[in-house]
């Protein structure tokens, strides 16, 4: 590839917490785009029907990539982290990795899409004190000891409502809504988990970087597989007529990537924002992340 492209292929996923297998709108969509000789070349679609088969698909990508010495951006849009301090109240260690650790031991996603998610939520609730509780959300049919339908009344005071990306995006969610019209908690505590498995993968766990935590945003981007947060309603202005948004949506994603490579701007995408002062980029680095282009 040309010296000035950072990298050879652009990836952008659109997740789901489906319950069952799915396909269509509403359910996971991945958009594959390669830059080659100077030339962005069409994009590939999959619309894999569970988490299963969708991170397989991924890895798959990867391991093509390592095998012809090739780098790649796979974006995800889900929430990577929490705001700060949940680390420490809901596993008892600070950082962004101790709650990935604890997401993927307590997590449990078979190849149906059959998850405990909300089981999950349940437990953690239950570790936070004098019964203020954060997450919120689950199906009519079921009932937990620490898990409201609804927003509870009284919240824990020690973990804000959003991170601070969030809010400077006004129409992101919060991660600790788990069910309602576009909720992102339990894409979250999926997402992370199945993140925390692909990165600790025999044959790709030396070769992928977590921006902006291991990468210091765009200072240390070295490794040839790097895994970033997207917000996919940032790349598409408008849907096409007759396409379901999902796909539209990661298509948009990708075609950014790809010009912005080609035009030498990918790297102002994944820097440090001109805006950020000193605290919050230190909690950005170590807690809660960002989001690539805010």
């Amino acid at each position: 590839m040309p010296r000035s492209a950072l990298f050879d292929h652009y990836v952008a996923v659109d997740w789901s917490a489906a319950n069952s297998r799915k396909t269509g709108a509403d359910s996971i969509w991945i958009a594959h785009g390669r830059y080659r000789d100077g030339d962005i070349l069409p994009t590939a679609l999959q619309n894999p029907p569970t988490r299963y088969q969708a991170m397989e698909h991924i890895a798959q990508i990867s391991r093509d990539a390592l095998h012809n010495d090739e780098r790649v951006l796979i974006g995800f849009d889900f929430p990577f982290a929490y705001p700060a301090g949940a680390a420490t109240l809901l596993t008892g260690t600070p950082g962004w990795q101790s709650l990935w650790r604890a997401l993927s031991r307590l997590i449990e996603d078979d190849e149906k899409n059959r998850s405990n998610r909300f089981a999950v939520a349940n437990l953690f609730n239950q570790r936070l004190d004098s019964g203020k509780t954060r997450f919120w959300g689950h199906p009519y049919q079921r009932s937990y000891s620490h898990l409201t339908l609804k927003r509870p009344p009284v919240t824990d005071p020690a973990l804000a409502i959003r991170r601070r990306v969030e809010m400077l995006s006004p129409k992101t969610k919060t991660v600790w809504q788990l069910m309602g019209a576009g909720s992102v908690g339990s894409q979250a505590l999926l997402g992370i988990a199945w993140l925390e498995h692909l990165r600790k993968r025999r044959d790709l766990a030396d070769h992928i970087a977590i921006w902006p935590f291991e990468t210091d945003f765009a200072d240390n981007l070295s490794r040839p597989i790097i895994l970033a947060e997207i917000y996919p309603s940032l790349h598409l202005k408008e849907k096409p007529d007759g396409v379901i948004k999902d796909r539209a949506q990661v298509e948009a994603v990708v075609a950014d990537f790809a010009n912005a490579d080609r035009n030498g701007t990918l790297v102002s995408l994944l820097a440090r924002p001109s805006h950020m002062d000193d605290a919050t980029y230190r909690i950005a680095i170590s807690e809660e992340g960002w989001i690539v282009g805010v």
